[in-house]
């Protein structure tokens, strides 16, 4: 897969990634998609995220169980078609868990509106240098099993976990409808 270094046609070639090569992700590499996502903006600049990496299999492969259950609990057998190909996450190189603070069981809204940018800076350096990503949220159905297996304290709660690895195929740019069929001009003009 070929960097992408032109930032409107990163945005157009962004995609949601289920299936990976084996090809590892490198330290650097990560790294420079865990900076990308410190760099994101923030609420009064406070951070509010952690970042758990996880590649090793005795973490991973149980998370995949727990998220397998989340799906099949959801889609039985007939998946949806945007996730024809998909993979277990045991196939896939690496899990980012993304956390944030949550005082009293709650994340605020300044709290969400500042991790969603963190991974998004994240997925869209991913994309830039080649690799796919996907955030997910279905596992929180298995949530308390998931804070156990990776030891979640009290006061913190996941917001995503994004699989990030080398695409197992190439893809193309995304496919969206007309920009106009999604504004409207000083009042809601839409009929949903």
């Amino acid at each position: 897969m070929q960097p992408i270094s032109d930032a409107m046609s990163l945005f157009a070639h962004q995609r949601a990634v289920r299936a990976f090569s084996d090809r590892p992700v490198d330290d650097e590499t990560l790294r420079q998609v865990l900076e990308a996502a410190m760099h994101a903006p923030s609420s009064q600049n406070g951070l509010p995220w952690r970042f758990i990496v996880i590649r090793d299999p005795e973490v991973k492969d149980p998370l995949s169980s727990l998220y397998e259950e989340c799906y099949a609990q959801v889609y039985g057998t007939g998946e949806p078609d945007r996730a024809a190909g998909r993979e277990p996450w045991t196939a896939t190189p690496v899990l980012i868990a993304v956390c944030t603070p949550a005082p009293n069981g709650r994340t605020s809204m300044m709290t969400g509106a500042s991790v969603y940018p963190a991974c998004q800076n994240l997925m869209l350096a991913a994309r830039a240098l080649g690799l796919g990503s996907v955030m997910t949220t279905l596992w929180r159905l298995k949530k308390d099993a998931i804070y156990e297996l990776l030891a979640i304290p009290e006061g913190w709660e996941i917001a995503a976990i994004i699989p990030l690895g080398w695409p197992a195929r190439p893809f193309g740019p995304n496919r969206r409808p007309p920009l106009e069929d999604y504004v409207m001009e000083n009042r809601w003009t839409a009929g949903s």
